[in-house]
Order: structure tokens, then C-alpha cells, then sequence
């Protein structure tokens, strides 16, 4: 994905001088309508993907299988949605924003049919896998449609408000769902999903307008430079320390929302914490919210101070305390429960200044790979942590317990693998570091119609 911010300039006689880093190039009302469409996608791709953490008894029980297994099928989300994060970038440049999204909003839809009607856990990751393959545009598409369409100063806000609308997606899941299953059953809650995501494939099949002239000039510059390859990009990325810290940083501060709050977050609490059903659905929402306040006053903070990898070595620290916290605290406090989830998940907001710390330790060529390669091992890590989490769970079973008699001492060994996983972050997270020229990067000025 060619970078908006180059430096790149264009004349022709009807031309204009925009400023990527201070000016909206087609207004404010344009830029705030582009981006509605994909980040409607995004808080729907939420819902869909956190859903199975609702159902996850009843989905156990219906198909006879264990914990292990149900980890598994539900990770295949993960397994599809990670590999696409390192082509997505590509095909976006190449297409628009326009046609790649209205299809994965399709397969979205196909996969929740899929779900629907499944009859077995072949036909359940079948489905899960086609969620996760449509949804992997949801996020990064907006994002990117935001870099053409705003400026440069508004990137990293931009990037925590998109992740604050994931986040009302996911606590919108734990209640829609609920109010849903009281009425219909799980298969016919999934047809209705279907449904919504056929409509807003057709919402931003109209609403997404096509990439502007002096954008197209841009990519079409950048490919001629420096390879239009999609090899290319990825070696440098890859050829990048920063990036490679980063990346491993970000899946890790991650880890908590990926494994705690998308799937076993309402049985650990049921069964290690003493809570009832109606009460461990809302407590683990307090993750998501925590992570939807935090991630966009993250992004404002370090696009006014042009520091990031800061608020990323903060994140870890407190995701650290907190998911360390949650294993040792006694069952006769609910409330502390309440604010260590609510910190966690404002930890994992931190995550949101990654993607633009990510292009900025990049060349303009190969930005956007460098912040597909970021989610890429995000996604990868969230899955094979459910798996290992179902599996520590289900050898605990084998230890002479039955699933249903596992108790919070086992739940607690499981989620061992949070702190861990939060340690090494902190190590790590103590290398990042800031790009020193980007800001002199963002200042630039391109000369340029701005027709569609």
C-alpha cells in the first residue's frame, strides 16, 4: 500500500495543493462518509467474531465434544483471517477500497449461513473459516481508506476510533446475542447475521467512492520505484528489526482480547470466579470497553506528542499487573474483577499505535505490508492461544476430571499463559522504538486534482 503521506509531487493545469498532513483532500463530510461504510463492517466483523464466547456451552453441548475441540473449530477464524492480513494490503491498492469490501462483507455473510445450518464441527470451521476470511479486510480497510481520505495529523486517532467501534461490535455481541438466543435459537440468530452483512456489502458497494486520481498516481509512482511485487514489499519489511518487535509486541498485549474476552473470558469467570451467567457476560464486556476508550484517546495522545512506543511499553505493564491479578484475587471481589478487565482491555487499546508506528519504521513502498505483517501475527497468536488454552483445559480433564467438574484451580493454570505471554512483552516492548523523521514525512504537499 503506497503511503499517502509521499512525497510525490503532481502538477497539472487544474491542479490544487493539498497538505496530507494538515488537509481533509475531499472535505470533511467525503472523508467522514468513506469511512463510515468500513468501519460499520468492522464493528459488524466484531460481533461475529467474539459470538462464539455466548454460545460456546451451547455449541459444546449440541455437537458432543470438548473443550479442545470447540477451541480449535472456533480458531479457525484466526487461520483465515491471519494469512489474508499479508495480501489484503495488495489487493486493496490494486482494486480500491470499493469492490474487495463489498465481497468480503459477502463471504462474511456465506459463512454465517454456513454457520447456521452446520452439522457438524467440519461444517462449523468450514464457516468460521469463511468469517475469517472476509473479515481480515474489515479493519485494515478502513483504515486504510481513512489514510486517503483524511489527514496525516488524524491517522493514529482515526485508528483507536475504528477500534473503539470493534469494541462496541463485541459488547453489542454479548447483548444482541443474548436478547437474541431468549427468542430464537443459535442457527437462527446466525441467519440474521447473514443477512445484516449482505447489507452492508451493499452499503459500501454504493458509499465508498473510488480512489482519487492523485492517489492512484501515487501507488502507480511507488510500484514503478521500488517493484510492484508483493515479495518485494514483504522483504522489507521483514529485513526491519523494529517490525519484527513490534509485531511480536502488539500479538502479545493482544493475547487477552483474543483468548480471555473473544471465547473462555464468561467460564473462566463462572467457574473460577463464582459468577453467574448473567453476571460473567457484562464483566468480560468490560474488556471491550476498556479497550474502545482507551485505544482513541491512545491515538490522540501520540499524534500530538509524535510518541508511540511509549503508550505500547505502558500497555504491556498493565496488562501484565492486571491479567497476573486476576488469577490471584479472592472470589468476595466482584468489583476488583470488574476494574482489573477494565484495564486489561484498556491495555490491549494501546495496540492502536502500532499500525502507524509500523508504516512509519517502513519505506512509503512497503507501509502498508508492514501494517498487515503487524496484524498478520496479532491474529495468528490470538488463535493458537485458544487452541493451547482449550488444550491445557482438556488435559486437565484427562487427569481423571470430567469437562463439567474442572474447577477454578485448573481454569488457573490454563490463563497462566496471559502473564507469561505479557512478561516477554515487557522485555521486548523495552526495544521499540520511534522513527526519528516522521514528521518531517507526513508534511508533505502534493499539487493535484482531487476528482474520484
Amino acid at each position: 500500500m503506497a503511503s499517502l503521506h509521499s512525497h510525490l509531487l503532481m502538477t497539472t493545469s487544474s491542479s490544487m495543493k493539498i497538505d496530507l498532513h494538515n488537509d481533509y483532500p475531499g472535505g470533511r463530510s467525503k472523508a467522514w462518509l468513506a469511512w463510515s461504510m468500513p468501519a460499520l463492517f468492522f464493528l459488524y466483523e466484531f460481533m461475529i467474531r467474539v459470538s462464539p464466547g455466548v454460545i460456546e456451552g451451547d455449541l459444546q453441548a449440541h455437537f458432543k465434544v470438548d473443550t479442545a475441540e470447540i477451541g480449535f473449530t472456533m480458531s479457525m477464524y484466526y487461520y483465515a483471517y491471519a494469512p489474508m492480513q499479508l495480501v489484503v494490503g495488495l489487493l486493496l491498492d490494486r482494486l480500491g477500497g470499493r469492490w474487495p469490501m463489498a465481497i468480503a462483507a459477502l463471504v462474511c455473510a456465506m459463512g454465517c449461513f454456513m454457520f447456521a445450518v452446520a452439522g457438524g464441527m467440519t461444517g462449523l470451521g468450514t464457516a468460521r473459516f469463511l468469517m475469517g476470511f472476509g473479515s481480515a479486510f474489515a479493519y485494515v480497510g478502513t483504515v486504510y481508506v481513512g489514510s486517503i481520505w483524511f489527514p496525516g495529523r488524524r491517522i493514529a486517532l482515526l485508528s483507536g476510533v475504528t477500534a473503539a467501534l470493534g469494541m462496541l461490535g463485541a459488547v453489542s455481541a454479548e447483548a444482541l446475542l443474548g436478547f437474541l438466543l431468549e427468542e430464537v435459537t443459535w442457527r437462527e440468530a446466525f441467519n440474521l447475521f447473514a443477512l445484516i452483512a449482505v447489507a452492508i456489502a451493499v452499503l459500501m458497494w454504493m458509499l465508498i467512492p473510488r480512489n482519487p486520481v492523485w492517489y492512484t498516481e501515487q501507488v502507480r509512482h511507488a510500484r514503478d520505484t521500488h517493484g510492484c511485487g508483493l515479495l518485494s514489499g514483504m522483504a522489507c519489511v521483514l529485513r526491519n528489526r523494529q517490525t519484527w518487535m513490534l509485531a511480536l509486541v502488539t500479538a502479545l498485549v493482544y493475547l487477552p482480547i483474543g483468548t480471555f474476552a473473544a471465547l473462555w473470558g464468561v467460564r473462566y469467570l463462572e467457574v473460577a470466579m463464582g459468577f453467574s451467567t448473567d453476571a460473567s457476560g457484562p464483566a468480560v464486556s468490560m474488556m471491550f470497553v476498556g479497550l474502545g476508550v482507551v485505544g482513541p484517546l491512545i491515538g490522540w495522545l501520540s499524534d500530538r506528542q509524535h510518541r508511540r512506543s511509549t503508550y505500547l511499553r505502558i500497555g504491556t505493564l498493565v496488562g501484565l499487573v492486571c491479567s497476573a491479578g486476576l488469577l490471584v484475587i479472592p472470589q468476595d471481589m466482584p468489583w476488583l474483577v470488574y476494574v482489573l478487565l477494565l484495564l486489561l482491555g484498556g491495555s490491549a487499546g494501546t495496540v492502536v499505535v502500532a499500525f502507524p508506528l509500523a508504516m512509519e519504521h517502513n519505506p512509503h513502498h512497503s507501509r502498508g505490508t508492514a501494517m498487515t505483517f503487524v496484524n498478520f501475527t496479532q491474529m495468528i497468536l490470538a488463535g493458537f492461544g485458544q487452541w493451547l488454552i482449550g488444550g491445557m483445559l482438556d488435559s486437565g480433564a484427562s487427569a481423571g476430571k470430567s469437562l463439567e467438574t474442572l474447577d477454578g484451580t485448573d481454569f488457573k493454570k490454563a490463563f497462566l499463559i496471559l502473564p507469561a505471554a505479557l512478561l516477554l512483552s515487557v522485555l521486548v516492548a523495552w526495544f521499540l522504538r520511534d522513527p526519528e523523521n516522521r514528521v518531517e514525512e507526513q508534511n508533505a504537499v502534493v499539487s493535484t486534482p482531487l476528482a474520484d
